[in-house]
């Protein structure tokens, strides 16, 4: 075992990521009870509720299988703690990855290797930390703000409102994969998007023709791991 894995991987460091893991757990049960509670204010049933829950908890295992098998990549480097708080509260290993490469080499450093210090260590936790602040300030600041800038521009116009949100949705996946599906030669990461597409598009062909609800459910998931498989053929 590399020495600084030594403390990546020590007790101590499990102990102080649990009170962080569980405030996102806090988070996430008091923001499921608001939800249901105002749901019932707004007459929306239990089962209505329920369907919800079967939904959101579907739509959930997709993302959380690509934050699953990022881990692995980030468990190498820099340890089972910090992954395991990192991807708890960003979930981007593509972000945390870079970001503490840059760190342990702005320290003299490599991350991964015999040449990996503590003090490099510390400094890719630190910037991993840091640098997502911006993240954390504009939706703390702003996320209020951007319901009211939404009825500004849709201005009580139903239609428009779903035409903002398609939008947002289709500009937010866009902005993802764009940079990874035009460079040519194709990659393997190109691939895979393309692949998810094509299983997405079958599999909502099929459900407009018959209506079948475990495609609503499992699509996502069947897509974005068949993309997967699909791409690793080609890395």
């Amino acid at each position: 075992m590399l020495e600084y894995m030594k403390i990546a991987n020590s007790p101590i460091l499990w102990i102080s990521v649990i009170p962080a893991v569980a405030l996102v757990l806090y988070q996430a049960a008091t923001f499921m009870k608001k939800a249901i509670a105002t749901g019932k204010e707004m007459g929306i049933t239990d089962q209505q509720i329920e369907d919800a829950k079967k939904s959101s908890f579907f739509a959930a295992l997709g993302p959380s299988l690509v934050v699953l098998i990022g881990m692995v990549a980030l468990l190498t480097s820099m340890g089972g703690p910090v992954s395991f708080m990192r991807l708890s509260y960003i979930g981007s290993v593509m972000y945390e990855l870079p970001t503490a490469d840059i760190a342990a080499s702005a320290a003299g450093s490599t991350l991964g290797t015999d040449n990996m210090t503590a003090a490099a260590y510390a400094n890719a936790v630190w910037l991993m930390t840091i640098c997502c602040l911006g993240w954390i300030l504009v939706s703390a600041l702003f996320t209020d703000k951007m319901g009211d800038l939404r009825d500004k521009i849709a201005k009580g116009n139903e239609q428009v409102l779903a035409v903002i949100a398609t939008a947002g949705g289709l500009g937010s996946f866009t902005y993802q994969v764009a940079n990874r599906v035009l460079p040519a030669p194709i990659s393997g990461q190109a691939v895979a998007c393309y692949a998810a597409f094509i299983i997405m598009f079958v599999l909502n062909t099929i459900s407009a023709r018959k209506d079948l609800v475990w495609i609503n459910q499992f699509g996502i998931i069947i897509a974005m791991i068949g993309g997967m498989i699909t791409g690793s053929f080609f890395m």
